[in-house]
């Protein structure tokens, strides 16, 4: 068998339309992992592939960011709001996490900001197209919303989007696993993330959530899979959601979780 070459399986991916604008730390760390399994270079470019579509491409499309943005540019300076939340939902249909969420939105963030408060600094870390919620979030003036993830397409745009809204934001593309984030902010979010990151290594959940210094951080688990079946997530995860606590020692922190039909959400006591 000859030797696979990383940069060769990096520069396959890199010209793939599914996976081009992911993150090359993340590309590079799951195709290290792949390389040492696979027979030929073939065989590791669909293995790392296959590791991207259980991390990322299962969840998102390909949504036209620059049409978006100027349908969300339009709605603003309209000046109605429910246009601008229009927008704002249907944007956010472009990704499952938070395509899922909208039935429930008006709800989901009116109960969870009833135990939290109405922060002045959020941080969202594998944020997907979440920030688009902020005309749910009532942010005060001057607000900051930090956010990460690893598509760069996506984080382009939700930097450019919440510009528009005139939010002060750090959008950033980031690998959580290898390098998590050290937040300063009074509500942290992790929503429905945990089982990508158990994906990708013992202790990778916990270690995104380690540095955070927040007033509450907010995690989150689906309770149906992609295809809509329940499967006995909701007890599998409360299960997880218990074993993540253990991890990081914060078993003396209070929890709450939200009573909210279609998500399982947990808030936790910060330290901030």
């Amino acid at each position: 068998m000859s030797e696979i070459r990383l940069d060769d399986v990096l520069a396959r991916v890199a010209v793939s339309r599914r996976y081009r604008h992911v993150s090359d730390e993340v590309v590079r760390r799951l195709a290290t992992e792949e390389i040492v399994k696979s027979h030929n270079l073939a065989d590791a470019e669909k293995r790392t592939k296959r590791r991207l579509h259980q991390i990322f491409g299962a969840y998102t499309g390909q949504p036209d960011y620059p049409q978006r943005l100027l349908a969300l540019a339009r709605a603003i300076d309209g000046g109605d709001a429910e246009s601008v939340r229009e927008v704002c939902r249907l944007a956010m249909a472009g990704h499952v996490s938070t395509r899922e969420r909208l039935p429930i939105l008006d709800r989901f963030y009116a109960e969870l900001l009833a135990v939290t408060g109405v922060p002045s600094v959020v941080c969202d870390i594998a944020c997907g197209l979440n920030p688009l919620a902020v005309p749910w979030m009532g942010l005060p003036a001057g607000a900051r919303y930090v956010a990460c993830d690893i598509d760069s397409q996506l984080v382009g745009f939700v930097a450019a989007a919440l510009d528009l809204f005139g939010i002060d934001a750090q959008v950033e593309l980031r690998d959580v696993v290898t390098l998590p984030p050290a937040c300063d902010a009074d509500i942290a979010l992790l929503l429905k993330s945990v089982p990508c990151l158990d994906q990708q290594g013992a202790g990778a959940a916990a270690r995104a959530l380690a540095g955070l210094r927040a007033r509450h951080i907010v995690v989150s688990f689906p309770v149906q899979s992609i295809g809509g079946r329940e499967k006995g997530m909701e007890r599998t995860y409360r299960a997880r959601f218990a074993t993540l606590i253990d991890e990081l020692g914060w078993q003396e922190r209070r929890v709450q979780e939200l009573s909210i039909s279609g998500e399982l959400v947990f808030v936790i006591e910060g330290e901030r």
